[in-house]
């Protein structure tokens, strides 16, 4: 009998604590079958903000969705947008204030990114700009943080000191973008980083906080964490140790509220590929141990957003299998505790998908293979 009741204790113990999963429900999305690329903010006013590209029309798009219905679409841009599922348009959003940037061609193999501001909601648009020499070279990978004041923090990546062979290395640089639309207060964050991941960017207490991979002269891509300023001090997430000569495009994503921070993020140091998440309490100074948030067949393009009093993050990624890739996700809190993974949807091609949050409604949103799907959750059931 003891050995039977010890059994059982070693059983429970071995068991870790799981949360059961959020309903997910799909949501139509009204903007044809030739729609892809999209990006999701919390709106301005509630309810959700989506951008996206149309192949048909080679536009710049978007529109709110309160949860019931959508607005009209309004047009970013036009005609010559580029369509690159990692390197997408994006929108971000503060009041009836709304900041776009979006890249279009330069010569053969250049890209240059655009900036416009609308303050009426995007009825107009201030004239586009470019934060960076108009060159042949690659630009690109952009976030955007609104600020209190009316202006908002961009952050991107350089190519303005590569070549064309390979040789230079891509930088991180930072600018301000005023109420009034134009750019201020650039800045060299980090001279080399890795070439085409994706960077993030979100407000702690602290301040405005990027997250973005590294690069080192050994080729060591890790994620780290800086504040948008010159010459800025970085904090590695983690030291994975991922040795990788070229780039994985796969890039963070960072959430914070107040000082608690968290961080998404795809490795394949020593051939295991994994989707971690680590926290942070002090607004970015330092993390915990990662949490292993995926499951065997990881491919990452990860997003985040933290839940509640910020202790706990729903995150997305995405899982190949077979012909087909999967768009998962699962409740992390930090303290380890998982919720089940749960699918959001599949297809021969699922893009980056994207989440945000909203008075505690999460709305995802993916590539599809028949234009872009949605689906949200609800963090409030249990």
């Amino acid at each position: 009998m003891r050995s039977l009741i010890a059994l059982s204790a070693l059983l429970l113990l071995s068991v870790a604590p799981v949360r059961p999963s959020m309903p997910v429900a799909s949501v139509a999305f009204p903007f044809g079958h030739t729609t892809s690329a999209p990006y999701v903010v919390a709106g301005g006013s509630g309810g959700f903000d989506v951008s996206w590209f149309d192949r048909r029309t080679k536009s710049f798009n978007f529109a709110h969705y309160d949860g019931a219905k959508w607005s009209k679409a309004a047009v970013v841009a036009h005609g010559r947008v580029l369509d690159n599922r990692a390197d997408y348009p994006s929108i971000a959003v503060s009041g009836r204030a709304v900041t776009a940037q979006w890249r279009e061609g330069v010569g053969e193999e250049g890209a240059q990114i655009l900036l416009a501001r609308s303050s009426d909601g995007g009825a107009t648009w201030s004239k586009p700009v470019t934060p960076h020499p108009v060159m042949e070279r690659e630009f690109g990978f952009v976030s955007i943080l609104p600020l209190a004041n009316g202006t908002a923090r961009i952050a991107w990546l350089d190519g303005r000191a590569s070549a064309h062979e390979g040789e230079g290395d891509t930088q991180l640089r930072a600018a301000t973008m005023t109420a009034a639309g134009s750019l201020t207060d650039e800045v060299l964050v980090d001279s080399r980083v890795c070439d085409c991941c994706q960077t993030s960017m979100a407000m702690t207490s602290r301040g405005p906080l990027l997250a973005y991979r590294d690069r080192s002269e050994k080729e060591i891509r890790d994620i780290v964490v800086a504040p948008p300023q010159a010459s800025a001090h970085s904090t590695p997430v983690h030291a994975d140790g991922w040795l990788i000569k070229g780039c994985p495009v796969n890039g963070p994503r960072i959430d914070a509220r107040g000082s608690n921070v968290a961080v998404a993020w795809f490795s394949a140091a020593n051939g295991k590929q994994v989707v971690n998440v680590a926290f942070s309490r002090d607004g970015g100074v330092t993390f915990g141990a990662p949490i292993r948030a995926g499951a065997e067949h990881d491919a990452g393009r990860v997003d985040l957003v933290l839940l509640g009093d910020g202790t706990s993050a729903m995150v997305t990624w995405v899982e190949r299998g077979g012909v087909l890739s999967k768009v998962m996700a699962r409740r992390v809190s930090a303290s380890g505790e998982l919720s089940m993974p749960e699918t959001l949807g599949k297809g021969m091609t699922v893009g980056f998908p994207r989440i945000a949050i909203s008075n505690e409604n999460i709305l995802a949103a993916w590539s599809g293979d028949d234009g872009i799907q949605l689906a949200t959750m609800d963090t409030r059931i249990r």
